[in-house]
C-alpha cells in the first residue's frame, strides 16, 4: 500500500513524469499517439480516485506547469479537456456508486461536450490550430481526384463508372468533415475512458482502492432511449438538412451526421457485444469467434442493425417456453 506522505510525493513525482512524457510522445507519434495518450490520463484518474482532491489538484498543476515549460502553452492546456476533466468525472461517478458502464456513458457524455466546447473557444470554430483535420481530408481528396483521373485516361474505366466512383468518394469525405469534432472527440474519450479504466482496474489495489471490474463484454447493453439518437440524426441528415430554404440547414446536416455517427458507434459495440453473447451461448470454437469477428468488422453496418434490432428483440433474455411442464390434468 503506497501510504506515507513521502512515498506519496514520490510516486506523484513518477506520475507526472509519466503522464508528461505520454503526451509529448503522443505528440510525435502518428498511429499509436492516441492510445499513448490514453494512458497518459491513467495517472490522474487513480491518484484522484486514491488519494483525493488535494493531491489531484496538485499533480494537475504541476504536470500543466511542466509540460507548458518543456513543450507548449497548447499542449499543457490540451490536458485539461482530454485528461484531467475526465478523471474527475470518471472518479465522482464511480464514488457515488454508480455501475462501470454507467459511470463511463457520464464522463463520455461530459467529456465529449466540454471537449468540444474547448476545441470551439480555442480556435473560433475555424479547426486551424489544435488538429487540421478538414485539411488532411482535402489533402487526401485530392491524392484520390489525380488517382481516378489516371485510371480514366489510362482507360482501365469507363468514364461512367469513375464519374460514380468520384461522386461517393466526394460524399463519403464530406461526411466525415461534418464530424469535425464532435464525432471524433467523442471516438477518442470512448477509447480513452476504456483503456484507463481496465487498466485502473488491475493496478488501484496498489493505490489502496479496490475498483469495480467492467462486466463481460458479452454483456453490454445500452438504455434503449438511446435509438432515439440515431432515429433523430438520420432524420435530420438525410431530410431535414436538405430541405430547400430550411433556415439553418446546414447546421441542422451537421448535427444529424454527428447524432448518426456517434449512435452508429454505439449501436456497432452493441451488435458486438451480442455476437459475443452468441459465441458463448452456443460455444462457438476459437476459430469461429477470430472468423465471424473479423467478417463483422468488414461488415459494421450489419453489425450496427443488429445491435439496433436488439432494442426490440431482445435476444438475451431468456423466452417462455410454449407450454408450461406441469403435470397437473389442467394443463389440457
Amino acid at each position: 500500500m503506497i501510504r506515507s506522505i513521502g512515498n506519496r510525493t514520490l510516486t506523484l513525482a513518477v506520475m507526472v513524469f509519466l503522464t508528461i512524457a505520454g503526451l509529448l510522445g503522443a505528440s510525435q507519434l502518428s498511429v499509436f499517439g492516441a492510445i499513448l495518450l490514453s494512458f497518459a490520463g491513467l495517472p490522474a484518474f487513480l491518484i484522484i480516485l486514491a488519494w483525493g482532491g488535494t493531491w489531484f489538484l496538485l499533480y494537475s498543476a504541476l504536470t500543466i506547469t511542466l509540460t507548458g515549460l518543456v513543450g507548449d502553452l497548447s499542449l499543457a492546456v490540451l490536458l485539461i479537456p482530454m485528461l484531467l476533466v475526465p478523471a474527475a468525472v470518471l472518479s465522482g461517478a464511480i464514488k457515488f456508486g454508480w455501475s462501470p458502464l454507467k459511470s463511463i456513458g457520464l464522463t463520455l457524455m461530459a467529456a465529449t461536450l466540454f471537449s468540444t466546447a474547448s476545441w470551439g473557444i480555442a480556435t473560433g470554430f475555424n479547426h486551424k490550430e489544435i488538429m487540421p483535420i478538414k485539411k488532411q481530408f482535402a489533402d487526401q481528396l485530392a491524392v484520390v481526384e489525380q488517382q481516378l483521373e489516371k485510371l480514366q485516361q489510362s482507360g482501365e474505366a469507363t468514364p461512367e463508372s469513375v464519374e460514380a466512383l468520384r461522386e461517393a468518394v466526394n460524399e463519403t469525405f464530406s461526411f466525415f468533415a461534418l464530424l469535425v469534432p464532435v464525432t471524433f472527440v467523442f471516438a477518442w474519450h470512448l477509447i480513452s475512458l476504456t483503456i484507463i479504466y481496465m487498466a485502473a482496474a488491475q493496478l488501484a489495489p496498489q493505490f489502496g482502492y479496490q475498483l469495480p471490474s467492467l462486466p463481460a463484454f458479452a454483456s453490454w447493453r445500452f438504455d434503449w432511449n438511446l435509438v432515439w439518437l440515431f432515429i433523430i440524426g438520420w432524420l435530420l441528415f438525410h431530410y431535414v438538412g436538405n430541405v430547400e430554404g430550411m433556415p439553418g440547414a446546414n447546421l441542422w446536416q451537421v448535427i444529424g451526421a454527428n447524432c448518426l455517427a456517434i449512435g452508429k458507434i454505439i449501436y456497432f459495440i452493441a451488435g458486438l457485444s451480442l455476437l459475443f453473447f452468441m459465441f458463448d451461448k452456443y460455444q462457438v470454437g476459437s476459430f469461429g469467434r477470430v472468423s465471424l469477428s473479423c467478417l463483422a468488422l468488414l461488415l459494421t453496418q450489419a453489425v450496427v442493425w443488429l445491435g439496433i434490432i436488439d432494442v426490440w428483440a431482445d435476444f438475451r433474455t431468456p423466452k417462455p417456453a410454449l407450454f408450461a411442464s406441469d403435470d397437473s390434468d389442467d394443463d389440457f
